[in-house]
């Protein structure tokens, strides 16, 4: 890394941990490279609902709403159920459910705001096919890795 990208984030760093020292969290959004899905993931919710959250696979502001809505809709509960399938947050009335995460390799920018030893849990909201089939169901007509899970 050069110069000019060390500066740059170093710069990035300290402008999302502005955004969770002012308003609780971030979100991160991680473009598509070709050799992996769009994702988005929060920074800095841990500090006030001890889990973060990310979702795959949808656009960058597909994502961030999607992940603010969850931030509000968990606000007054003990946080995200994996049994549960929610209502509201997607259009079309698809519902989406949540899955606990089983690496943290994909959140890089957590540790550079946190340092190392951030070590959250994080869930990831999982979405549905058009005929609200989900990903991890042999029957989701989802291409393979659309929606990776993390």
């Amino acid at each position: 890394m050069n110069s000019d990208q060390s500066d740059f984030m170093a710069s990035y760093v300290l402008r999302v941990a502005r955004t969770v020292a002012e308003h609780g969290y971030a979100v991160h959004p991680v473009l598509a490279d070709g050799r992996s899905a769009p994702y988005s993931y929060t920074i800095g919710l841990h500090q006030s609902h001890g889990y973060e959250l990310v979702m795959t696979g949808l656009s960058p502001e597909v994502t961030s709403g999607v992940l603010h809505a969850l931030v509000d809709r968990f606000a007054d509960s003990a946080g995200p159920d994996p049994d549960a399938l929610l209502d509201g947050v997607l259009s079309g009335g698809f519902q989406v459910r949540m899955r606990r995460v089983d690496s943290l390799v994909h959140f890089s920018l957590l540790q550079a705001v946190f340092g190392d030893d951030a070590r959250p849990p994080y869930w990831q909201v999982v979405w549905p096919d058009r005929f609200g089939v989900f990903a991890d169901d042999a029957a989701c007509s989802l291409s393979p890795g659309v929606q990776p899970f993390f």
